[in-house]
């Protein structure tokens, strides 16, 4: 006897997930990959001039924060390719609830 073709009860919630995204699809965020964070005196800031160094609380070869309206939702590994800075997502942090 001949299976039916109708989806199952998840691959049909799979369907309706997809077809949400494609409203959402072209909807702007604010991406921010942060490379560090500091703590500095109003003195030191009116001190800075071009080619001032300001040291942050990451490491070199440490996981940036990826923040999706200011809400993290991964990390990356910064990388230099052509003399530009990329982020490559290495994880994705899943609220747990």
């Amino acid at each position: 006897m001949a299976q039916s073709a109708q989806p199952t009860r998840e691959s049909a919630d799979d369907l309706s997930v997809a077809a949400d995204w494609g409203i959402l699809k072209d909807i702007p965020f604010r991406l921010v990959v942060e490379i560090g964070r500091t703590k500095m005196r109003v003195r030191d800031i009116l001190n800075l001039d071009v080619g001032s160094l300001v040291v942050t609380t990451k490491l070199s070869g440490e996981p940036m924060d990826i923040s999706l309206d200011d809400e993290i939702f991964g990390r990356v590994e910064v990388i230099i390719i052509k003399d530009k800075l990329w982020a490559r997502l290495t994880k994705i942090v899943r609220e747990e609830g």
